[in-house]
């Protein structure tokens, strides 16, 4: 039973696929009497399986000594041929590995919570079949993409992706932000998108294949006989690393999270924890290639490490709670970019795994103060913690396993990446940088907790009504997981069992650089302090950082301004030089065409003399020549 649980968990991504498309039949005017709640119940049922699969699958891999024996040095492979022709193959390559098989079950289990979750939040929404049909389709493609060996499929699973992003963030497509949004996010992740299929093209003439592990041991070879990389090859990876820097919002490519944010909160839940995780994936598995080229390391680390800094600073100007929120999503994946780049690819794993469960748990508490203050506005709420303590506590929980504070799991990981950086070429300036980081995402998540739970009760939060336990229920048991994220890891082998796990060098200057952030912003917002509002005499500096540092006006009179004047050259050369030509020529023949029925008479002696004539003349010039 073990065994084929383990060699059938190719099914997974499958189950939350018949949902989606079963949604399809609540569509509007399609079945008009039960309403829409059915499809969300039926979704709820395909997860809740996946979930039970993935988990079984999981459990049996490590309670059978054979089958995880077997799965560790012989995972089970499955294969699809797609296109196999004038020798050409594409196909749908994938592996049951223990990894594949983690991620698919925190992925199944966070779907199972959030859509329990999304039943109360949307419980008066009638666009339920739209909604819980992209959610599973959403989780579909992450499962198939945790499962896949190709990196062609890879391209394609997240191109899924963008497209769901799209329909999911237009739930709402009456709204003119709404559209605005999914629009935006869209296009900025196209870019990415565009830029990793050329890397993707140009990857298969110079290594012969597409499948992770035939690329792991073609780098191998290439750095075990000592050749050089081939001519180009450093360009073709960065242009595979332009994917994941969309998908997982790093500078320049980090406006669309921001976009993002129109969409239903649960959807925010679920893109901030593992949807924007595919690309650091996808990244992760093309790191054997990425440790050939220093250059690219580099560019790895310049982007990751000003992507943690800049979005930390810029999450500590925000005024919406769902923005402020993303900015740090960005911040945390742009540190482990800066572990990918200096060749840590397990403390990368291990940011990887510590970060999706405190930030599903964080976004949930959130939501359940928004949907009930109708308001998403940090300035206007506050005072919540003698009405909402339950989801205050969850929040806290969740802050805390993203700091550097022990024993929770994002401390070992972050020791982890400060241990690697202070050992890397410039250890200066990246260890300072990971402590920076860690200490205005503390700073960050404690402002949020403050401005929500500390403080006086302002008018939208006086009568701060209690919410469906559909959706404190899900929250306190994501809660629950996240506070055992220490004991998962040490039962599943990450780290070694210790009275306080992932604790080691360099830990007192990276629990300092925590207590001093979440400190100081304790300091200026659990309680009401003038400072907390920077005067205008320095320059504006929040509202600055609140306005993303004036990043999308930047774009507008830069790139936006440039391909609007293309376009606008491109339609002014259309209309008057190619219809212009076109038009011109055409003129041109009809008033010969007219000019010339001018010398017909209608005789036919006429005719027959001009046809004699010309006879004459084509046969002169023959002889002629």
């Amino acid at each position: 039973m073990t065994v084929s649980l383990i060699e059938t968990a190719w099914l997974v991504p499958l189950y939350p696929l018949v949902g989606a498309l079963m949604s399809l039949l609540w569509s509007p005017g399609l079945i008009s009497r039960t309403g829409p709640r059915p499809s969300g119940y039926i979704n709820l049922l395909m997860v809740t399986i996946a979930f039970g699969h993935s988990l079984l699958a999981l459990v049996g891999l490590h309670s059978n000594s054979a089958a995880g024996a077997a799965a560790l040095y012989a995972p089970p492979s499955f294969h699809w041929t797609w296109l196999d022709t004038a020798g050409l193959r594409i196909g749908f390559d994938g592996l049951v590995t223990e990894p594949a098989l983690i991620a698919m079950t925190v992925i199944t289990g966070l779907h199972v919570l959030v859509q329990i979750y999304s039943i109360g939040y949307l419980e008066m929404d009638w666009g339920w079949p739209r909604f819980f049909g992209s959610l599973s389709f959403f989780e579909s493609g992450l499962c198939g993409l945790v499962l896949t060996d190709s990196v062609f499929f890879s391209y394609v699973l997240l191109e899924l992706l963008t497209v769901g992003t799209y329909i999911i963030v237009g739930t709402w497509y009456n709204q003119s932000l709404v559209v605005k949004g999914a629009r935006d996010a869209f296009l900025t992740k196209r870019i990415g998108d565009l830029v990793l299929l050329a890397g993707v093209i140009a990857l298969l003439p110079v290594t012969g294949t597409w499948n992770f592990h035939g690329l792991q041991a073609w780098a191998a070879e290439l750095t075990n006989n000592g050749q050089p990389l081939p001519a180009g090859f450093q360009l073709i990876l960065l242009a595979l690393i332009a994917g994941p820097m969309g998908k997982c919002a790093q500078i320049p490519l980090h406006l669309w999270l921001d976009e993002a944010m129109e969409s239903p909160l649960p959807s925010t839940v679920l893109r901030n924890s593992v949807v924007v995780i595919g690309g650091a994936w996808v990244l992760l598995r093309l790191e054997p290639l990425i440790a050939l080229s220093p250059l690219v390391q580099g560019v790895l680390v310049v982007v990751g490490g000003t992507t943690a800094l800049v979005a930390a600073l810029i999450a500590l100007g925000q005024v919406d709670v769902k923005r402020a929120m993303s900015f740090l999503v960005s911040s945390w994946l742009g540190l482990l970019f800066v572990a990918v780049g200096l060749g840590g690819i397990t403390v990368a794993d291990h940011l990887l795994l510590v970060y999706p469960l405190p930030m599903a748990l964080m976004l949930m508490a959130v939501g359940t103060v928004v949907i009930s203050n109708v308001t998403q506005d940090l300035t206007q709420l506050g005072g919540l913690w003698s009405r909402r303590p339950l989801v205050g506590m969850a929040f806290l929980v969740g802050a805390a396993a993203l700091m550097g504070l022990p024993p929770f799991g994002g401390f070992a990981a972050l020791r982890e990446l400060l241990q690697l950086a202070a050992g890397s070429d410039l250890p200066l300036v990246l260890g300072g940088l990971v402590l920076i980081t860690n200490a205005l995402l503390s700073a960050s998540l404690m402002r949020v907790f403050g401005l929500i739970w500390g403080g006086r009760p302002s008018p939208f939060t006086v009568r701060s009504a209690e919410v469906l336990w559909l959706m404190v229920l899900p929250t306190l048991l994501l809660m629950g997981l996240v506070l055992h994220i220490p004991q998962l890891l040490v039962q599943i082998g990450v780290y070694p069992l210790s009275p306080l796990p992932g604790w080691g060098p360099l830990g007192w200057p990276l629990l300092l650089s925590t207590l001093l952030g979440a400190g100081s912003s304790a300091w200026f917002y659990l309680r009401p302090h003038p400072l907390a509002e920077l005067p205008s005499g320095l320059g504006g500096i929040q509202h600055w950082l609140a306005e993303d540092m004036h990043t999308e006006a930047f774009y507008h009179r830069t790139v936006v301004a440039l391909v609007v004047r293309l376009a606008r050259f491109s339609a002014w050369s259309d209309s008057q030089l190619v219809d212009g030509f076109s038009s011109g020529t055409g003129e041109v023949a009809l008033e010969g065409a007219r000019r010339l029925s001018l010398t017909t008479s209608g005789r036919s002696q006429a005719y027959a003399l001009s046809l004699v004539l010309g006879v004459l003349l084509m046969a002169a010039w023959l002889l002629a020549r």
